[in-house]
């Protein structure tokens, strides 16, 4: 106490001789050396060196025994602002480049691992050909190995790999003993993924992983190498447009990054990492023209990150928001990386963030909420109130962001957009439109919207990135159009990532373990050019092009293989694209029809294309011919003649390959729809159906006890009218009606298998998944129903079906077939509830779809 006493009455003496060196003193810096005499401000006080100080030697180090610490304290800092107590900006550390010679290092090592993974399942494929290796168990054929036991895919032949704890990978290692500890294995669809733990990255399609797929890659048989892009080399002759960025470039370990958003600041990009586990949450921060990377652990030392939700940049300033784990928005100089000052905010859960000079957006699962932008006190910790909120009712907005006074939010179930000039104090604004299409992450510049859409329907091959003219989205009030361009493959890979930032005539993409940079001329794209003409195609069917092929189809003998055969309840004169140069025109009624104009739409386009005009097409006939014969730069104008579509750049990275009919790529992609003067009642019945079901046929074998037996052209012609016939009943207003006011016309909730369906969002749900989501794959049964294995190759519902319950159905008696109907959508519905075929019971769907039935074949309506 004595020697307190004494420094106190000391400093105070030196304070009134020496002020003035006290107002100079300047913040301690741990990377300079400081000489005798020379004072600095740390944690607001003042010290003094005694004697030469070095590097790192700080003031915090200070005890009673001067000799102990080459600094003295000389007094608390009068002078002290908030900007003295703040933490130190972090360091930044050059970050290394990874040498060519280990690029071409990494790649060689993928290809001879991924050898020796051919080689293996090529050996397993031949034990599970081997009656003296194979066994049945369940109706389903196994190998063993070593004392484990493996399902064997029916189709290929291949070992499906048992689930077990995600943290137990020794089947996966008894499979392929070759790889070493080196090497982590995690499970994929009775398969595996196989990463380097140094330098390999999860993230498919852009970085370094092997994987296994018991059913088949539909671009490399069973093995994925996928060394295109490991680190930042590249095993192709041609140079990758997109350039990828690693995790490492962040402080980021790939094994456990969780990248969950980026923003670009000058030169710097920056990430927000939020590791589920591995890694602690950090804003990793990379100076592109530097080379060096920054790491921001917390706020201080003493308050590390537990988690992270968004970034985002506005004028010179860094805003985080960690408001899932601490209830705070952090705000940092972006220049400096130094912690400035925090908005106290209270919201459920993680949280997405949106800032301009007026006001600070906090979106969470409930609504957006509006805040004024005040800023705080250095070192402060602002609580914020509520000005406004805005209502908001497709789930948690994923993105938001500024267009001008207006602001536009998504989510992957909707959008919305909102007036923020008529916000005002304590109200809930409503948007201006409440649903303009569902995309998850976006971002704009003076020019353009970008935007990520997802129509929910076959993910990988319905996801784009879209470009759209602001201007023109202003005059469209507010609403989304056609596009300017539109972007479904980069290098070949479907498009991903959920955030991403447009700089420098460049679209950046993040994933949660990879980062792209494209430069925006070198997207191969779906390019649409406003009130632009070009001449459609007139094709007259008695004189066709040369390079056209014309054939009947479900005939006699079923010449065409059962796989050929693909129709689509929404347009039953089908127009596919087989790859990217061959187009294919399908008529499945039994009508001849005339003057047809043939219309494609590729996914989350706004318009149709008008690919050509037919006289005329005759009942079960088939067309195949080039794309260029309808156009030779594959241009088309929209059906409604607003503009044109061409799909040059689009259609370039599409490949024809594959052991799905239709060909990966193409297959989902495209819609189709036609129109015809032919007049006839199955045609005005047709055009009622709202449901979009692929219908496909197979005689793939499932297992020894399989009861399939070939088709042939009648029998599938039964099935496409017996689908026909049950899109349009889910498709009429009785089934909504029936399905929506279910307990009050049946006395109790509709129950399906396994969920009591009560609100009406819940009803909603189902309509839409059935309509919309929905497919199927079709087996003949030699009797009863198909007994069910898997899903097969396309999305939704395996459907078998014997020519006796055909028969039943014809004559009326629809019970079986309901019962069975609703297993198989419950099953497409519930994808992890493993079905009970033909012996499930339940009757609330059956006695719904039989009474839906009665009424409109009783009335005629039916298409069949």
């Amino acid at each position: 106490m004595e020697l307190n006493i004494r420094k106190k009455l000391l400093s105070i003496a030196i304070l009134l001789t020496t002020s003035s060196s006290l107002f100079a003193a300047e913040a301690y810096n741990p990377q300079k050396n400081y000489s005798a005499t020379e004072q600095v401000q740390f944690n607001g006080n003042i010290f003094e060196a005694q004697w030469w100080v070095n590097q790192n030697e700080s003031p915090a180090h200070i005890t009673q025994n001067s000799w102990e610490s080459p600094w003295v304290f000389i007094s608390e800092s009068e002078s002290v602002t908030p900007e003295d107590v703040l933490p130190l900006p972090p360091l930044a550390e050059i970050t290394p480049n990874i040498e060519p010679e280990s690029q071409v290092k990494y790649v060689q090592i993928m290809n001879e691992m991924a050898a020796q993974m051919v080689q293996r399942v090529n050996e397993l494929k031949k034990y599970a050909q081997n009656p003296d290796f194979y066994f049945f168990k369940n109706g389903k054929k196994f190998i063993e190995i070593n004392g484990i036991d493996y399902e064997v895919d029916a189709e290929h032949g291949t070992p499906i790999i048992p689930l077990r704890n995600w943290a137990d990978d020794s089947a996966t290692r008894n499979l392929f003993s070759f790889f070493d500890q080196d090497w982590e294995f995690s499970m994929y669809e009775g398969g595996a993924v196989v990463v380097n733990k140094t330098w390999g990255n999860y993230d498919w399609g852009n970085g370094c992983v092997l994987e296994y797929l018991p059913n088949g890659h539909l671009d490399s048989d069973y093995v994925l190498n996928e060394a295109l892009t490991c680190i930042d080399g590249s095993d192709k002759h041609e140079k990758p447009d997109a350039t990828s960025i690693a995790p490492y470039k962040f402080g980021v370990d790939a094994a456990h990054s969780n990248m969950v958003s980026i923003e670009q600041l000058g030169d710097k990009l920056i990430v927000a990492q939020s590791p589920s586990a591995g890694d602690s949450p950090m804003v990793g921060i990379y100076d592109i023209k530097a080379n060096t990377t920054t790491k921001i652990l917390g706020i201080s030392e003493a308050q590390p990150y537990k988690g992270l939700d968004d970034l985002r940049s506005h004028k010179s300033q860094l805003f985080v928001s960690a408001i899932g784990a601490h209830d705070r928005i952090d705000v940092f100089n972006g220049d400096t990386n130094q912690y400035q000052y925090s908005y106290d905010v209270q919201h459920n859960g993680n949280s997405k963030i949106a800032v301009n000079d007026q006001y600070i957006l906090v979106a969470d699962a409930e609504n957006i909420t509006v805040y004024h932008n005040t800023p705080a006190a250095l070192g402060e910790t602002k609580s914020l109130q509520p000005f406004a909120h805005l209502a908001y009712v497709n789930g948690r907005p994923f993105t938001l962001e500024f267009i001008g006074s207006k602001l536009l939010t998504g989510g992957s179930q909707g959008s919305a957009i909102y007036d923020l000039d008529a916000l005002s104090q304590g109200t809930t604004l409503q948007p201006l439109h409440n649903n303009i299409g569902a995309f998850e992450s976006m971002d704009s510049n003076d020019k353009y919207i970008f935007v990520k859409e997802n129509n929910g329907q076959y993910v990988e091959s319905t996801t784009r990135f879209a470009m759209y003219d602001i201007q023109q989205f202003i005059a469209n009030d507010y609403q989304f159009k056609d596009a300017a361009k539109a972007v479904y493959l980069l290098d070949h890979f479907w498009v991903s990532g959920h955030d991403l930032v447009i700089s420098n005539n460049e679209i950046i993409t993040l994933t949660n373990s990879i980062i792209e940079s494209v430069p925006l001329d070198k997207l191969d794209t779906l390019d649409f050019t406003q009130n632009a003409y070009v001449p459609t195609a007139q094709l007259e069917f008695d004189a066709l092009p040369q390079t056209a092929s014309v054939r009947k189809i479900l005939q006699d003998g079923l010449a065409e293989g059962a796989w050929s055969i693909s129709a689509n309840t929404d347009s039953m004169v089908n127009i596919r694209l087989l790859d990217r140069n061959t187009v294919e025109i399908t008529n499945f009624t039994d009508i001849d029809l005339k003057n047809v104009d043939l219309d494609i739409k590729a996914h989350s386009q706004h318009n149709w294309a008008r690919l050509a005009n037919l006289d005329k097409l005759p009942a079960y006939t088939r067309i195949t011919l080039p794309i260029t014969d309808l156009n030779i730069d594959k241009s088309f104008n929209t059906a409604d003649g607003t503009g044109v579509y061409n799909y040059t750049g689009m259609l370039s990275t599409l490949d024809g390959q594959g052991n799905t009919y239709g060909h990966y790529g193409t297959q989902h992609l495209i819609d189709s729809h036609f129109a015809t003067e032919t007049k006839h009642p199955l045609l005005d019945k047709l055009n009622k159906i709202t449901a979009a079901w692929d219908i496909t046929f197979t005689d793939m074998i499932l297992g020894s006890t399989n009861t399939e037996t070939p088709w042939d052209a009648n029998s599938i012609k039964r099935h496409i009218k017996l689908l026909t016939n049950v899109a349009y009943i889910v498709s009429s207003e009785t089934f909504k009606n029936k399905l929506m006011n279910y307990k009050e016309n049946y006395g109790h909730d509709l129950y399906l298998y396994g969920t009591t369906f009560e609100t009406k969002a819940q009803k909603e749900s189902l309509l839409n998944k059935t309509l919309h989501s929905n497919g199927f794959a079709n087996y003949r049964q030699a009797s009863g129903f198909q007994n069910t294995f898997s899903f097969g190759k396309t999305a939704g519902t395996v459907f078998g079906l014997s020519d006796q319950e055909l028969n039943k159905v014809d004559s009326g008696d629809m019970q079986a077939f309901a019962l069975y109907l609703g297993e198989q959508i419950g099953q497409n519905w519930y994808h992890d509830c493993p079905p009970v075929p033909c012996n499930w019971t339940e009757i609330h769907f059956a006695k719904l779809f039989v009474d839906v039935y009665n009424e409109l074949d009783k009335a005629g309506e039916l298409p069949y």
